[in-house]
């Protein structure tokens, strides 16, 4: 390798080195692109497959005699004319066998092709060192001579495989075959070596290099150029006949589909006769058409189904007349000839449509439209049904279908016809109903059971209302009734008594008797209001005060309960605005062990920091939230903030958190508790959960799994406020409770009642045998919490244990507790 650098560095003109591979490479892409097309162009392949080998060897050969050019042996040197013609012939001849051998389609083909044009170079390199005549003696390196063969033959093999490969090693095939020829001669250069002799003269007639050099340079130009003018011709020849040839195959596409066209056509002509056939036929009108002379043409067999029209009356040219007295003869059409005479005459001159209900009930709409020339069309369609179910669906939409009362749609229009009436005459009343303890009752039976008690409640309402009264179901639980012609509140009341007393009286449905109750608003006008919006919004206020008061009662609208009602509204915005803003706080009121005199726990109790109200205890605003469902987000609050105030008291302290049923309604509680657990990294054995029995009451399965797996979780389950409302028994069997807190109102009358210590005391005891604990609220005084602790009470709660007090103080009520217990150990 050295001696091959060594011979291309110091003993060639490297400019004109450059030159030589330019030469090649071009000469090798010429080749190359001529064999590409002899590959496509097999008609061609002769000639295409001719130029690659003459450009091929010439290229060759050029590169040799170029190189030689460059080569400087400080010696005189010609070249013999004869054999430097030899060595292009044989350039061409040789490198032609290659370029055929490698078209072949063998799988070795190309790699023998490629090995014979390079074994053209190594022919071509020797017999033009031949022609070299010089001053000196030539001595060969037999192994450089070898090694350049062996070099030019293995790359023009890889350049010819490159080429008829199908990736992207194509392209490389003319640098390959380039670098095998350079490789060749420079390799073979290199195995020469010049000693000088004066014995050794160069002939005249020998060829000197200037000459060689403008010979090789213009013949080289030549054949290029003829080379690409070839190459250029035929791509242009092959872009045309790729032109003519898509211009025959578009051709032959629009015969084809020209042809396609009238065939698919003609189907489909076919095809729509079939169709409107068979659509005459089953369509669910009947159609019957009729000439200029009112002579019949055409009909369907629905036609003739709907009339009972017999065979001989449907033959063509019929007259429409003789059909007419047919069906008026059979009686299925009960007016006179002359009557559908008359209508028949207008339709077919008009167009139009109507309705003819025939004497079997059934109603069958006529449509007539005129055509072209006199005639006309006709389609008739039974509507019967149609009619039946637009008349059900008109009076569905003004009553309800459970009771069979107008609906609140019907109500407003027959309100606002009320009221109409009565700013020209005498007055009216408006109650509005709402039934007391319903939906507890619903709840805990179910709503087929509910569905029944709204059913007998509103057959009682239509016993006691006048004739001329209008009752009304509002929805759910809420009715309604006009009372029209009312002089003064005197018949409203008479009226409201009888309705409380009738709602008043038991419901007995298999097995079960159930008591509920009435609430009513009244509002009267002329005395309260003209228009039918502002009476039906004074008697809600009125109902609304009569459930607020005392239930199961009726109350007559005032002038102060507007103004109640709008700052009960007032305090529900300014609500949100609380949550908006953070002005809740969270007081905390001690749970004493009575075992061991140490607290326990603590109760979450939220507080609203009004800015102007100041501290508003929750009795005043937890009922509003309750039925805004603004109570969800506040309940949240109130959990996140206890879990992250409790994780600053000692390990064994819990908190406790009051829930109410719209957290559970709203299905995500477990994940809310879980997500303040983990904020505050709390152990959710600290946290104790507060439910009312009224929880319970809605969806009892529901409820429960979501009871059972915060259990699992390890948080405590309390029942709060036990000994009020329902007080089943079976839900401390159902539900997994760990403690049950009794209600204040047993502790507040422990010492003077026996019944409210007998209740105590059985509840103790109950807790004990279902291995739960018990916690006693509103505990106040010394002798109310020696009771309990000698009853068995495992806690207290109330004033005397301890007022609520804010984070910061509840930390400081434990801290001596926790110094103790540090100290004991």
């Amino acid at each position: 390798m050295l001696r091959v650098y060594s011979c291309i560095v110091q003993e060639h003109d490297l400019r004109l080195l450059l030159v030589a591979g330019l030469i090649c490479l071009a000469s090798s892409c010429i080749a190359f692109a001529a064999f590409e097309q002899a590959e496509r162009d097999r008609s061609r392949k002769l000639l295409w497959t001719l130029l690659a080998a003459v450009v091929a060897g010439l290229g060759t050969w050029a590169t040799h005699f170029v190189a030689m050019l460059a080569f400087k042996p400080d010696l005189p040197m010609g070249y013999n004319f004869s054999t430097t013609l030899l060595s292009v012939g044989a350039a061409i001849f040789v490198s032609g066998i290659g370029w055929s051998i490698a078209l072949s389609r063998r799988p070795a083909a190309a790699i023998v092709g490629g090995a014979i044009v390079g074994a053209g170079v190594g022919t071509m390199h020797y017999i033009g060192m031949a022609a070299v005549e010089v001053a000196g003696f030539v001595v060969w390196d037999q192994d450089l001579a070898l090694a350049s063969v062996v070099v030019g033959v293995t790359l023009a093999a890889c350049s010819m495989w490159a080429a008829r490969s199908a990736t992207a090693a194509r392209k490389a095939a003319p640098l390959l075959l380039t670098l095998g020829i350079c490789g060749l001669h420079f390799t073979a250069m290199a195995a020469a070596s010049i000693y000088p002799s004066n014995a050794m003269i160069v002939p005249s007639n020998s060829v000197d290099s200037g000459t060689l050099a403008i010979v090789i340079t213009a013949g080289v130009m030549m054949i290029f150029g003829a080379g690409f003018g070839v190459i250029h011709f035929e791509r242009r020849l092959a872009r045309a006949q790729f032109a003519e040839a898509k211009e025959r195959a578009a051709l032959a596409d629009e015969i084809l589909v020209g042809a396609l066209e009238r065939e698919a056509l003609t189907a489909r002509l076919e095809r729509e006769v079939t169709i409107s056939s068979a659509a005459l036929e089953n369509m669910g009108q009947g159609l019957s058409m009729f000439d200029e002379h009112d002579r019949l043409v055409r009909f369907n067999r629905k036609y003739a189904e709907l009339y009972g029209i017999p065979e001989h009356l449907l033959t063509p040219g019929t007259a429409v007349s003789e059909i007419l007295h047919h069906l008026i003869g059979t009686g299925l059409f009960p007016q006179s000839a002359e009557f559908y005479a008359d209508l028949l005459g207008v339709l077919v001159d008009e167009g139009g449509r109507h309705e003819v209900e025939l004497a079997d009930g059934r109603i069958i709409e006529i449509h007539v439209q005129p055509a072209p020339m006199g005639s006309w069309v006709a389609t008739h369609e039974d509507v019967t049904e149609a009619r039946r179910t637009a008349d059900r669906i008109a009076y569905l939409a003004q009553h309800d279908t459970l009771t069979g009362l107008p609906n609140r749609s019907a109500f407003a229009e027959n309100l606002s016809a009320a009221a109409g009436e009565a700013r020209e005459n005498c007055g009216l009343a408006v109650l509005t109903i709402d039934l007391d303890r319903f939906k507890e009752v619903n709840d805990t039976l179910g709503h087929p059971f509910g569905d029944r008690i709204l059913e007998q409640a509103a057959a009682r309402l239509r016993q006691v209302v006048g004739p001329d009264d209008v009752l009304t179901r509002l929805g759910g639980d809420e009715f309604a009734v006009i009372q029209s012609g009312t002089p003064d509140a005197e018949a409203a009341s008479a009226l409201a008594a009888r309705i409380v007393d009738a709602i008043e009286q038991p419901f007995r449905f298999d097995g079960h008797t159930v008591a509920i109750g009435a609430s009513i608003g009244i509002s009267v006008s002329p005395r309260d209001g003209k228009d039918a919006d502002e009476l039906l919004k004074k008697s809600d206020l009125a109902l609304y005060r009569a459930k607020e008061e005392n239930r199961g009662s009726f109350r007559f609208f005032e002038t102060g309960m507007d103004a109640r009602m709008q700052e009960r509204r007032q305090l529900e915005a300014e609500l949100r605005i609380a949550i908006e803003q953070g002005q809740f706080e969270v007081h905390y009121q001690p749970l004493l062990d009575t075992g061991t005199g140490r607290i326990a726990s603590f109760e979450a109790l939220v507080r609203w920091n009004h800015p102007l109200r100041g501290l508003v205890q929750p009795g005043d605003f937890i009922p509003i939230a309750e039925e805004s469902n603004l109570i969800i987000p506040i309940g949240e609050w109130v959990l996140r903030q206890a879990c992250h105030d409790a994780r600053d008291w000692p390990e064994d302290v819990k908190v406790g958190v009051n829930l109410s049923p719209a957290q559970f309604k709203r299905g995500d509680l477990i994940t809310v508790t879980l997500s303040a657990l983990s904020n505050a990294e709390l152990a959710p054995s600290r946290l104790e959960l507060e439910i009312t029995e009224s929880v319970l009451l809605h969806d009892e399965a529901w409820v429960r799994s979501i009871l059972e797996r915060l259990s699992a979780l390890g948080v405590s389950i309390a029942m709060d406020d036990f000994g009020t409302g329902y007080s089943s028994l079976s839900y401390l069997r159902t539900f997994p409770f760990d403690r049950i807190k009794i209600d204040r109102s047993f502790v507040a009358d422990l010492v003077g009642a026996g019944d409210s210590l007998a209740i105590v005391q059985a509840t103790i005891q109950l807790s004990q045998k279902l291995g739960m604990e018990t916690t006693a609220e509103g505990v106040e005084t010394q002798e109310q919490l020696a009771i309990l602790t000698g009853e068995g009470c495992t806690h207290a709660q109330g004033f005397l244990i301890g007022h609520p007090v804010r984070a910061e103080q509840a930390r400081q009520l434990v801290a001596p507790q926790e110094q103790r217990k540090r100290a004991a150990r």
